[in-house]
């Protein structure tokens, strides 16, 4: 984000040439937050109940006197629970098809690789995902981690765990199994079992990408806000900085 300030140069006149860049810089940074809450305001508006990893997806990598440019960018993560939020955000804002999850490459030797969506008894968070430590349960009894060189993802806990249940990493007496379509032999989705006689859906396989439709346009958002806020918050730098000098 870098701000076009000539129309509001006489704000400036105010100030020493010492001043100016610290309060360029400042009201930058005031522009960036409003764009980083008007980003999140919209995302409740257009999500699904969102949960706090989407909605703190965002951050401000502010300006300073030497480095007059502020930058809303999104954050880096690891795993299912935490994943890089471009990545998975990317799609909502331009649209096609989402990028395979580290979970479903995991599964690709059971899948064939297929992605997956959640089967209508699949255990739900609060945001109404599949539980994340239900995805590890999967991978842990169907022995994902150790055939996909993951093991050190399982702890010696969780294996001491499964040991006393009479299971292990490789799936045998597993209370999880991979159910295939009559004919082809495709696998169809994951399927536990929970007591005689009954089984319980929880992931359904697909061989296309769930595509998407764009949804939210972050950088119209960001372009908005600065349109709309840059002089006002020129002048809140501007009166803050003179405020300080009499201080």
């Amino acid at each position: 984000m870098k701000i076009d300030v000539r129309h509001t140069m006489a704000a400036f006149d105010q100030l020493s040439s010492k001043e100016v860049p610290a309060a360029i810089a400042m009201s930058m940074n005031k522009v960036a937050g409003a764009a980083k809450r008007a980003i999140v305001s919209e995302m409740e508006e257009v999500f699904d109940n969102p949960n706090n990893w989407t909605l703190g997806a965002f951050a401000v990598l502010p300006a300073t006197r030497d480095n007059l440019e502020a930058k809303v960018i999104t954050k880096d993560g690891t795993g299912e629970k935490h994943p890089n939020a471009y990545r998975y955000l990317s799609v909502q804002d331009t649209g096609g098809r989402r990028r395979m999850k580290r979970s479903e490459y995991l599964m690709r030797g059971i899948s064939e690789g297929q992605y997956w969506v959640p089967g209508k008894d699949a255990p739900l968070d609060a945001n109404g995902n599949i539980q994340s430590g239900e995805i590890t349960r999967i991978l842990s009894r169907l022995g994902q981690f150790e055939e996909n060189g993951f093991k050190a993802n399982m702890t010696a806990n969780s294996a001491k765990r499964l040991a006393k249940k009479g299971m292990n990493a490789r799936g045998q007496r597993s209370e999880y199994f991979v159910a295939r379509e009559r004919g082809n032999g495709r696998p169809s989705g994951i399927y536990k079992y929970v007591g005689p006689g009954q089984v319980a859906q929880i992931l359904i396989f697909t061989p296309a990408a769930p595509n998407y439709k764009p949804r939210i346009s972050f950088e119209k958002i960001v372009a908005d806000v600065v349109a709309r806020e840059t002089d006002r918050m020129i002048g809140q730098a501007v009166r803050y900085t003179l405020k300080k000098r009499l201080e």
